[in-house]
Order: C-alpha cells, then sequence, then structure tokens
C-alpha cells in the first residue's frame, strides 16, 4: 500500500518508535548500534527531492582487459583515463557463462569478462570466481573497484548511518529512500535503503539530504574484506536493520561454517530474500540517463543545485580503440606451467599434503593475475581432494596446497587443467596398511565414522587418553570447545602434573571443575587471563587463542619474526601473527589465504590440531 507522506509528523515519528522498541525487545544491544538512527530521521526538519530516478553507484569501472600488472593494483587516481569505461550493464545471464570459455584477446567477449570481473560476487551469489545468481547467500553485489573509486548516492535520500566498523561492513553508509516505486510494480511505493560498505573515506554525514548522484564517499576495504570493493545493498522495508544480514557469527559457527562458507551454503537465504532485492536490477529498472553526478557534494552544501552540477559533473571517458596493451595481466595459458610437488608412496588413511605451483614462460614463480580458474582432479578417485577450483587470488608466491584426504590403495595421479591445456602428476602410490586389532578398536565413537576427516586424529587422541567421549558413546565432533575445555585437553595432552594455587581470575571459584586446569595453565604460564582480571572460562576459544595455548603448552620454538602476513586475514604485527605463520608453515591448519583468527574452535578442530603437533 501506498504511504501517505502528508502524515509526515506524528504518524511518521510513531511509526519509527514502534520500529525501534519492537527491535529492541528482540535484537537487545543490537537496537543501540544498528536501529537508532531510524528516530533521528524524524527530526530533520527537511526532505529530500521526490523520486526522480536512478543512478549507477560507480560511475567509472577499469577496463580491467587493458591493465598493467602495475595499474591493476593501482588506486583509481592512477589509472589512466583511457583505461576507464562506463559502468558495464549488470547481466544475469553473464554469471552463467564459465570464465575458462572467454578466449583471451576475443573481442566479442571482452565486454562479459569485464562485467563478471567488475561484480565479483552477483546478487544472491557465493564466492567461487564463476559464481551465479542464487547460488549462495550473498544479499548484495560486491562491485570490484580501485582503491578510492568515487562512490555515489543512487538516489534522493537521506543519510540515516554513516559509520565505522572495525570488522563486517567496515566504513558504510546507508541511506533511506522514501516513497519509491517497488521493484515489481512502478504504481507501487515503498521503502528502500540503500548502503555502501568497506569504504575508504566517508564524505557525507548522518542527516544530510542527498540527491542522486551525489559523492558519498571513495571505496576501499575496510571491515571483512579482502580486495577494494564496493559492497551494494538495498534492503526494503522489512528488514530490522541496515545494512541487513541474514546470519550471526553465532549462527555460521553452529553450523560448523565459516563466515565464507555459511555464504558459499546460503545460511539464512530465505531471510535474505525476504528482506532485500537485487540492487543494480532496481537501478538499472530506473537508470536516469541524464543524470548529473557530483563529486564532494559533502562540500558543496553552499551551492545550488545546479551550481554543483555545472561545475563538477565527470565527463565521459572513451577508451582509445587503438592503445595496445603491454604486460597484459592474463597470460595465455601456453605462458604459464603448473606443477604437483608431491612424494610418490603414502598408506592408506593418510592425509596428503601437495603444492600446486604456478611459473611463468622463464620458469620464474608466477604472481601475477589470470583469466579463468584452475580445475584439478583425481584420475582415480581413491581419496577426497579438498577443493578443484582455484583463482589467481589463491595463490601465494606462486603456490597454492592441496589437501588429500582418506586415502585408499591403489594408484592415483592429479590432473591441471588450465584453458585447453593439461597437466598431470607423477603417480601416487597409496600402500595397504594391516589393521592391528587391539583395544585401539574400541577408541572410536558412533559419530566419527571413518569417513570423517579428523577420525584418525581424534582416533589417536582417544587412544592416548588425552581426549574422551560421552557417555552415549559419541564424541560430538562439531560442538565448540570454551577456553576451560581447550585447557583441559592441552595439560591433558601433555601429561603435565597438576598445579594448586590462588588464582587472580575473580570467576573461576576453586570449586569449579576446571580449576586446576586454569590454575596448572596459570602457574606454568601457558595462559595469563584478560587485564580485567577474569579468565573467561566459558567462551568458546578462538582459533587464535587456542594455537597460542597448544604451541605455549608443547614448549614448541615459535618465532617472533614474521617479515609478511601469513595470511590476509591476520597481519604481521598482530599478536597472533607468529603462530599462525608457525602454523601454516608446519601444516597444523590447511589454509593458505585465510587463517579465521576469530572464529571458534569445534571438538574436531581442536583434536586435529594437537594430533599434527604431537605427531
Amino acid at each position: 500500500m501506498r504511504k501517505d507522506r502528508s502524515l509526515k509528523g506524528k504518524k511518521w515519528f510513531n511509526k519509527y518508535s514502534v520500529i525501534a522498541v519492537t527491535v529492541f525487545l528482540t535484537f537487545a544491544v543490537y537496537a543501540i548500534t544498528q536501529n537508532s538512527y531510524l528516530l533521528r530521521t524524524s527530526i530533520l526538519g527537511v526532505s529530500p527531492k521526490p523520486f526522480d530516478g536512478t543512478t549507477y553507484p560507480v560511475q567509472k569501472v577499469p577496463n580491467w582487459s587493458k591493465l598493467t600488472t602495475d595499474e591493476y593494483k593501482s588506486a583509481y587516481s592512477a589509472i589512466p583515463e583511457n583505461k576507464l569505461v562506463d559502468t558495464p550493464l549488470y547481466n544475469p545471464s553473464d554469471f552463467t557463462v564459465p570464465a575458462s570459455s572467454l578466449k583471451w584477446g576475443d573481442s566479442s567477449t571482452e565486454g562479459i569478462r569485464n562485467a563478471k570481473i567488475t561484480y565479483s560476487v552477483p546478487y544472491m551469489g557465493n564466492y567461487s570466481l564463476d559464481s551465479a545468481e542464487y547460488s549462495g547467500g550473498h544479499l548484495a553485489i560486491d562491485i570490484k573497484v580501485p582503491m578510492d573509486t568515487p562512490v555515489f548516492a543512487i538516489a534522493n535520500g537521506v543519510v540515516v548511518k554513516a559509520s565505522n566498523q572495525s570488522i563486517g561492513f567496515g566504513k558504510h553508509v546507508v541511506i533511506e529512500h522514501d516513497n519509491f516505486p517497488t521493484f515489481d510494480d512502478p504504481s507501487k511505493f515503498t521503502t528502500y535503503y540503500s548502503s555502501y560498505s568497506h569504504m575508504d573515506q566517508i564524505l557525507i554525514s548522518e542527516r544530510q539530504i542527498v540527491n542522486k548522484g551525489d559523492q558519498i564517499g571513495l571505496s576501499g576495504q575496510t571491515g571483512t574484506a579482502t580486495t577494494p570493493h564496493v559492497h551494494f545493498q538495498i534492503d526494503n522495508d522489512n528488514a530490522p536493520w541496515h545494512p541487513y544480514w541474514p546470519f550471526t557469527w553465532q549462527e555460521a559457527n553452529d553450523a560448523g561454517l565459516d563466515f565464507f562458507s555459511a555464504v558459499n551454503e546460503g545460511l539464512g537465504k530465505d531471510k535474505a530474500l525476504a528482506t532485500t532485492i537485487n540492487p543494480l536490477m532496481y537501478v538499472q529498472k530506473y537508470l536516469d540517463p541524464s543524470a548529473k553526478v557530483v563529486e564532494n557534494a559533502a562540500n558543496q552544501s553552499e551551492k545550488s543545485d545546479d551550481d554543483k552540477t555545472s561545475e563538477n559533473e565527470v565527463s565521459s571517458n572513451v577508451p582509445d580503440e587503438t592503445y595496445q596493451p603491454t604486460n597484459i595481466i592474463s597470460p595465455t595459458a601456453t605462458e604459464l606451467k603448473f606443477e604437483i610437488v608431491s612424494q610418490t608412496t603414502y598408506d592408506a588413511g593418510d592425509t596428503v599434503y601437495l603444492t600446486l605451483r604456478v611459473t611463468d614462460k622463464d620458469g620464474n614463480p608466477y604472481h601475477g593475475n589470470f583469466d579463468g580458474l584452475v580445475q584439478v582432479s583425481l584420475d582415480n578417485q581413491i581419496a577426497q581432494l579438498n577443493k578443484e577450483r582455484f583463482s589467481a587470488e589463491d595463490f601465494v608466491d606462486g603456490t597454492v596446497k592441496l589437501v588429500l584426504n582418506d586415502l585408499n590403495p591403489g594408484q592415483t595421479k592429479l590432473k591441471v587443467a588450465y584453458g585447453e591445456e593439461v597437466y598431470y602428476s607423477d603417480p601416487l602410490n597409496v600402500n595397504e596398511v594391516q589393521k592391528e586389532k587391539s583395544k585401539n578398536e574400541k577408541t572410536s565413537f558412533s559419530d566419527v565414522p571413518a569417513s570423517h576427516s579428523n577420525s584418525k586424529a581424534i582416533s589417536f587422541l582417544a587412544e592416548k587418553g588425552v581426549i574422551n567421549g560421552y557417555p552415549d558413546g559419541t564424541f560430538k565432533p562439531d560442538a565448540t570447545v570454551t577456553r576451560a575445555e581447550a585447557l583441559k585437553f592441552v595439560i591433558e595432552g601433555i601429561r603435565a602434573g597438576m598445579e594448586i594455587s590462588d588464582l587472580p581470575f575473580k570467576d573461576v571459584k576453586s570449586n569449579d571443575w576446571y580449576y586446576k586446569y586454569v590454575s596448572t595453565g596459570y602457574l606454568k604460564s601457558i595462559v595469563s587471563g584478560y587485564k580485567d582480571g577474569k579468565f573467561r572460562p566459558d567462551n568458546v576459544v578462538t582459533r587464535a587463542e587456542f594455537l597460542k595455548i597448544l604451541f605455549t603448552a608443547m614448549n614448541v620454538d615459535v618465532s617472533k619474526y614474521v617479515p609478511k602476513d601469513p595470511y590476509k586475514d591476520v597481519e604481521k604485527d598482530q599478536w597472533y601473527a607468529s603462530y599462525f605463520k608457525y602454523a601454516k608453515d608446519n601444516n597444523i591448519i590447511d589454509s593458505d589465504l585465510r587463517a579465521w583468527p576469530t572464529t571458534g574452535m569445534k571438538r574436531s578442530d581442536v583434536a586435529e590440531a594437537m594430533y599434527r603437533v604431537m605427531k
């Protein structure tokens, strides 16, 4: 039903009061940080212009195929004008075209290639390179742009949020658009909220009225972002806060998923579809081709709209079709060579770590970008491969790690396909291991089958008496581990003698079951607690905390020297960087790109990490 904006006073205020109170009762603290801005919009005293069409949030993007390697990593201001093009059309069918089918240098597919690169994650897509719409739960569109690309308001509205978060959306802006035509029916009207996240700079402030095409910020990679981009999202009026997100960290953890896996699996997909619309399809449906964009709109408040438009209109840059690029970022398949580095003989049941190496035509490790995906497979399925498709971003210093689980007796080769080129590894021989019939057979748990990726570690530690199951015969591998439980695992694992003493932790009592473990860990300098005098025994132990506890308890010689960031989400100057560097160098954890330092540990994760250190 169309809203009557003539009731703007008391009824409008009451509407948002009810929303704010309802959200508070439902989401407690979240309402304070996410929804309080809704009340503030009712006292602005002025209104945005009526709806008069839309414009793109980003006006110019690189013609990615024209850039050199250095330009690919440059800020927006360093990209030559003749290598910038108008924002490409967002076409959902483009994302159903495999990147491997787009031949480099083929002008007929250059437009699709540029669109797929620019819209790196489509609406309701996932984080794979060839993601298509509705293949995941990403309720926005990620627009890949260089650092500090100008970002513009898509339509008239009022800024209801201009915030900076250290994680999540980072620096982001939310604009309320009231009395706008709906996505499905231009004759019906509603309220939408456009949001622009991960920015490097915000150029407007809350309560500010903005017009279609006003610059609101500069793109960046703040918050939970691995590359510069604009996370562009439009929420409808059903969303309880803005920008809306369909699951919490705890819900992802309960599902046994990290953040990126949760998006890929579509966690909260129904909520996402109920609270958002396809943002660029909406923009394109109501696009105003004559719209003018205004740079630095926040600093132009004293000028009239006509003055701002005439002085700051962005000109159209037509790319030079005669330009012949040098040092192209995406070489042809024949210019790269892929090689599998591995041993030749393994035992059945082993977990095998292999290295996939890419070199340039001169035999040097290749550090640039390349077009399409590298496909890895087994010619004889005697094992489980942890991942089968890799993009350029997966490679670190020209290498990426492969993991083979559940090896069965036999022989196989790994096949690597890139473009039309195919490479094979040397044969991998897997020997059968005779099973010993002994008390070892009693260490299995009903919910840890032999096919479980951590079964070998769990059985080994159970056999050693380091871990125990539950009275019903289960191990509960996916249950999270608290700080107290983690300390018990580790101290029993190293067979430490118990040392009991008074503790400085005000939240650990002498009659708590974990008192002796916390006391022993404290006296042995394995743990030290928090600055507020608490140990927080019931908090879920993070990956960073557990590695520190584990390596300290087992006297692992961890070098404090960390020359570069070991992972994309672990900077070299963070307190836990040295632990993750050691874990990466010694195959304690499997990821090459991200370590998820703040993600909670599961019982199976703890068992695997302890097993690898002990072995």
